[in-house]
């Protein structure tokens, strides 16, 4: 909400009868004036990021568990209770910048939201960051939500480049988290929802995922306070029968002074909600200023210096990409990188297999952005994609994952610990057939590349 009516887009809901798996992809989109009507229905609800008053800044946190899916709703309380040190460092971080993102609670993290009104000043500085207008802007009208009022203001080129510039400083913001959180937490702490090795509890960690930032802005949409939060139901092949029929649905609610413990017993639960929500704002926070003030910390950074280095690459035509990849000697490369640029569909979409690809192509000397042009030729070439390019942006995918991996390894704050054969097989990357290679051969070339 800006001007006192609502601003968002479109609204999308969920009712646990799409087929034929139950995604946010697939969630059907709806005019904003069905809010209510969907809300009385049940539905889970996200909100467009597209505003037509505002950029949103936003941030998740999430409990990730490769091994055991439904652990956040079977032990909620040992999971939060994880969780809580990066949920400390995002507040830290924010009180920081005094940028006072309003905190969500999930059924399985957090979501820390604010908005920048578009008609400040601050907007033409971090519009001024993205290095041109993306690529996805140019098919904007090609994916115009259906729910989208006639009167919608359309998206401007300015509105895009500030979109790219969000990206770009909780990126930074990012850092700053994942530097903190990771002395204090339990478990490991990644970006965007990569897979790590196993613990005691399986290969679980803590994603600060600022994913969002990879697609289009008219193609994503975020959960709304107070609406009802029913993952686990919907995907009992992911967490099984027994969490989705027992565990009863939550209500994704802010996180004020209400202690955790009285969250996780009684806070999600709807009756309490409904009461809750008479009482406790919701509304989206101004955050103008502390994005000034992330802006003016971000730029004598390190990874402020690393993104101007990242665009200072020409990018790559289509042509080049193709002929850049022709020129890699595949058959010479590891199982664990070849595969994932021989079969992308799905191997290099998954985050751990980008940031594998991005390590050993940097320890190598590429340039980041060639790297990233070399994902894109895969992301082009004809490997069964269907929509996804139409919903998502290839370029933009391919950019921004190899940006932010290449990024921590640039600042320092990836040491490579995990690259190493072993790792790569508890990953699942590895098919542990015959191989000459030593990946801690490239763990020591990459750190001397890099210079960390």
């Amino acid at each position: 909400m800006g001007s006192g009516r609502p601003t968002a887009v479109f609204v999308a809901a969920l009712r646990g009868t799409e087929s034929p798996f139950i995604t946010w992809d697939g969630a059907s989109q709806h005019p904003v004036s069905a809010l209510d009507a969907l809300l009385c229905e049940g539905a889970d609800l996200s909100r467009s990021m597209w505003d037509t008053e505002s950029l949103l800044i936003h941030l998740d946190i999430d409990y990730q568990n490769i091994d055991f899916p439904g652990e956040a709703y079977h032990h909620p309380a040992d999971v939060f209770a994880k969780l809580e040190p990066v949920y400390r460092a995002v507040r830290h971080v924010l009180r920081r910048f005094d940028l006072p993102l309003l905190p969500v609670m999930t059924g399985q993290g957090y979501h820390f939201t604010g908005r920048v009104p578009l008609e400040s000043d601050v907007i033409d500085r971090v519009a001024g960051l993205a290095p041109a207008v993306p690529s996805w802007f140019a098919t904007v009208e090609d994916r115009h939500p259906p729910a989208a009022q006639d009167d919608t203001p359309a998206m401007t080129a300015r509105q895009a480049r500030a979109y790219v510039g969000a990206g770009l400083l909780l990126e930074f913001l990012a850092h700053g988290v994942l530097r903190r959180a990771r002395r204090r937490s339990p478990i490991p702490v990644v970006l965007n929802g990569t897979i790590v090795g196993g613990g005691l509890t399986g290969r679980e960690c803590a994603s600060i995922d600022l994913s969002c930032f990879g697609d289009p802005m008219d193609a994503r949409h975020i959960r709304v306070a107070f609406g009802a939060y029913q993952k686990h139901r919907f995907r009992p092949d992911i967490v099984g029968s027994r969490i989705a029929n027992e565990v009863p649905p939550f209500i994704a609610v802010p996180r004020t002074g209400t202690p955790l413990a009285s969250l996780l017993d009684a806070g999600r639960d709807p009756r309490h909600a409904a009461r809750a929500a008479r009482s406790t704002p919701a509304a989206l926070p101004v955050v103008a200023d502390g994005v000034r003030r992330l802006m003016d910390a971000y730029a004598p950074s390190s990874l402020g210096r690393f993104h101007r280095a990242f665009y200072a690459t020409p990018a790559r035509s289509a042509v080049e990409c193709d002929e850049l990849f022709s020129a890699q000697r595949v058959s010479s490369l590891p199982n664990c990188v070849a595969r994932p640029l021989l079969a992308p569909n799905d191997l290099l979409l998954q985050p751990a297999c980008i940031q594998h690809v991005t390590r050993w192509f940097m320890a190598g000397g590429m340039a980041p952005r060639d790297i990233a042009a070399l994902v894109r030729s895969r992301y082009h070439a004809d490997f069964g994609w269907g929509v996804r390019w139409t919903r998502g942006d290839a370029d933009t995918r391919a950019e921004f994952d190899v940006r932010v991996f290449a990024g921590l390894i640039a600042t320092g704050l990836d040491r490579a610990v995990d690259f190493n054969c072993r790792s790569a097989q508890e990953k699942g990357m590895c098919p542990q057939a015959s191989c000459d290679h030593d990946l801690r051969v490239e763990q020591r070339r990459l750190l001397e590349v890099v210079g960390t």
